[in-house]
């Protein structure tokens, strides 16, 4: 993961991508790219991930952050698609504000271990993409990211994912996307078992 990139800019960036595919969203049942979530499912799943990022910012484990979730991720399960929108919108302004206020060097208790808080940034940022690309297709649109946010979430793909143990909850790699010619966007997803064609008639 480079040292110079800025990845809380791109953390914001990513998050910016559901200010668009948000209200494009009209069938919260309609299968995703992730082959057993519908765009519900795939929302659930970004709200929880986000809800862990400030307990585990301030230094809670994994167990005690749980702890204090368990409620709110109870509730989650039986969310609607328009309720999980209202959650990550407030989730957004406290979720920034802790990865503004913590250093990059600061260990962040993760399910596989302690990792520097630069590497769960590049995480959350590589995670917050590629779902809002699922939800997307889950529409039958494509969403396109930003030349510096694709090169980065594919470096991280590429780098860190390749040093724990992360890759285990993808589909193996799509074949065809791997030459120097390839969008960025298109060889992170298919490295993440994602065809970047995929659509709801055409399975990945």
């Amino acid at each position: 993961m480079g040292a110079m990139t800025d990845w809380i800019a791109l953390q914001a960036r990513a998050v910016d991508l559901y200010d668009g595919v948000l209200p494009a969203v009209t069938d919260w049942d309609a299968p995703s790219p992730c082959s057993e979530w519908t765009a519900r499912e795939v929302l659930a799943h970004v709200v929880d991930e986000q809800l862990w990022v400030p307990g585990l910012l301030a230094g809670g484990t994994v167990d005690e952050v749980a702890d204090d979730l368990e409620d709110r991720l109870r509730r989650l399960r039986e969310a609607t698609g328009p309720e999980l929108v209202e959650e990550w919108a407030a989730l957004r302004e406290p979720v920034a504000a802790a990865w503004k206020g913590t250093p990059a060097d600061d260990e962040v208790h993760l399910s596989y271990g302690r990792a520097p808080a630069r590497h769960y940034l590049g995480q959350q940022t590589f995670d917050l993409a590629v779902h809002a690309w699922d939800l997307a297709a889950s529409q039958g649109l494509d969403l396109h990211w930003d030349d510096e946010l694709a090169r980065a979430v594919l470096d991280f793909v590429g780098d860190d994912l390749a040093e724990n143990p992360a890759p285990d909850l993808f589909d193996p790699p799509v074949p065809g996307f791997d030459d120097p010619g390839t969008p960025p966007r298109d060889a992170a997803l298919a490295r993440t078992g994602r065809d970047p064609r995929w659509t709801a008639d055409r399975p990945r």
